[in-house]
């Protein structure tokens, strides 16, 4: 009865995200505590609010959904928004600007590893989920996907680092869909029970993928050919814990094979590609507030963020100790993503 519960809820939060809905103008007079964009210039020790879109301007009413930093410059980000499409910063969030991308709503942001200037999206434009591409950083795009009909959403896009022509993206309506030619076509390549959340790949291992839904973890060692379950292995490392619901996973930048998942349970990793798993001891209480957001740094797998609710945690020893931090809002961390040019900068984006 809890996994129908938890699968109903999932799709109940995914429809309410659905939809056509147009960019809203962004709004002025944004404080610290209603501010959705944060940056540290320190690995995540310490977080400043960034709002400022021109002289007197600021935003206020913007929910960040997804986070695209440039390859080689930490200064340049894309921010995916649940209304207004994406803003883009080109000197380290000092100003923000809107950009003229299509859809308001922007699920999965990708920048190609290897050129900034090749940038992919999802939104919903005209009711139908769709994938988007730009070859000159945002300024132009074209469609490279669309859903068959209105209603499913591609809620994640993914990147191969080792190889930027293959593209994972997942749906609302329970699939993963695979590129290997830079977005010109497309295959399915898996179909589930429950939404498909996130997709990630090992940092050394093209082949080796993994994704969640909101009950379970899978992995393929194949490139997306088969799929097996891993959720019973993952819940061997908390059998004690009454919410298994998965939020992220993502892979280590720096070490191959290792992988975390987070959610109700907290926080998971395995460093032999999930076969088995260890519980990361976190300092909230996951069952009440789970974790939404992880990221681990590209130079250093013992540094480690987090966010739960209104707070990220930094640990840089694996997890074994954590220093806080609290955002004065009344919305929740969505994601957050080291700069692989530059470690030391971190971005984070608030959504409600």
């Amino acid at each position: 009865m809890k996994k129908y519960l938890i699968t109903a809820l999932a799709i109940v939060s995914l429809a309410a995200l659905s939809g056509c809905s147009l960019k809203n103008p962004i709004s002025s007079t944004g404080t610290s505590s209603s501010g959705s964009i944060w940056k540290s210039s320190d690995g995540g020790k310490t977080w400043e609010f960034k709002n400022k879109t021109g002289e007197k301007t600021t935003l206020s009413a913007v929910d960040v959904l997804s986070i695209a930093i440039s390859p080689t410059d930490s200064k340049k980000v894309m921010f995916g928004t649940r209304e207004n499409g994406i803003i883009l910063t080109k000197d380290g969030g000092e100003n923000l600007e809107a950009t003229s991308f299509t859809s308001g709503k922007v699920y999965g942001l990708e920048i190609n590893p290897g050129d900034e200037n090749i940038v992919y999206a999802s939104g919903v434009w005209q009711g139908r989920g769709k994938i988007f591409k730009s070859q000159d950083f945002g300024k132009n795009w074209k469609e490279i996907y669309t859903s068959a009909a209105d209603g499913p959403l591609v809620i994640s896009l993914t990147i191969d680092r080792n190889n930027p022509q293959i593209i994972y993206a997942s749906t609302s309506d329970n699939q993963i869909i695979k590129t290997t030619n830079a977005g010109e076509t497309w295959k399915n390549i898996f179909t589930g029970q429950n939404p498909v959340l996130k997709v990630a790949i090992d940092k050394s291992n093209s082949n080796l993928i993994y994704f969640i839904t909101t009950a379970a973890i899978e992995r393929s060692k194949n490139g997306g050919a088969d799929f097996e379950d891993l959720s019973k292995l993952a819940a061997d490392a908390d059998k004690e814990a009454s919410n298994r619901d998965f939020s992220v996973v993502v892979t280590d930048p720096y070490n191959g094979n290792w992988v975390y998942a987070g959610g109700g349970m907290g926080i998971l990793r395995s460093k032999n590609s999930g076969d088995t798993w260890e519980k990361v001891t976190i300092l909230n209480n996951p069952q009440n507030f789970p974790v939404k957001a992880l990221s681990i740094s590209p130079a250093n797998s013992k540094e480690i963020i987090y966010g739960a609710s209104q707070a990220a945690y930094k640990s840089a020893d694996e997890g074994i100790n954590w220093s806080t931090s609290q955002f004065e809002s009344s919305k929740s961390v969505k994601v957050v993503r080291y700069s692989t040019a530059d470690p030391s900068v971190v971005y984070l984006g608030l959504s409600k």
